[in-house]
């Protein structure tokens, strides 16, 4: 069974001992938002929202995404967090484009990686 976004969130949620609700409050977004984000496979997500959940779980955006597609993990010195460079390369691009187009771009990149860890499997 392959992991998605919404598997990590909540896992890293729940080892953190939050509730939705407190997800919900510390990233600013809503509480339907995080609910239907872990409960379904259609991850329709921004880099922005994206990187108010990582904030909010004390991580990063690219260790969430690389931990949900299990990509392998880089050698320690390459980078701080063992993420792929091309996952940190992406993510930190996306944050320089304009809200609207980060945020097409951010989902189109969503399904990339869905798509390159299915045909994995």
């Amino acid at each position: 069974m392959s992991i998605n976004l919404g598997d990590e969130i909540s896992r890293r949620r729940r080892d953190q001992k939050l509730t939705q609700e407190d997800l919900a409050e510390l990233s600013g977004l809503s509480v339907n938002f995080i609910s239907r984000l872990e409960r379904t496979k259609n991850q329709n997500i921004s880099i922005q929202k994206l990187d108010s959940i990582a904030c909010a779980l004390n991580t990063t955006t690219p260790d969430i995404i690389n931990n949900a597609y299990r990509f392998k993990k880089v050698k320690a010195d390459e980078n701080q967090d063992n993420t792929p460079a091309f996952i940190q390369k992406v993510t930190n691009e996306l944050r320089n484009l304009p809200k609207n187009q980060a945020e097409h771009v951010s989902k189109s990149f969503i399904g990339l990686l869905k798509e390159i860890n299915s045909s994995n499997n």
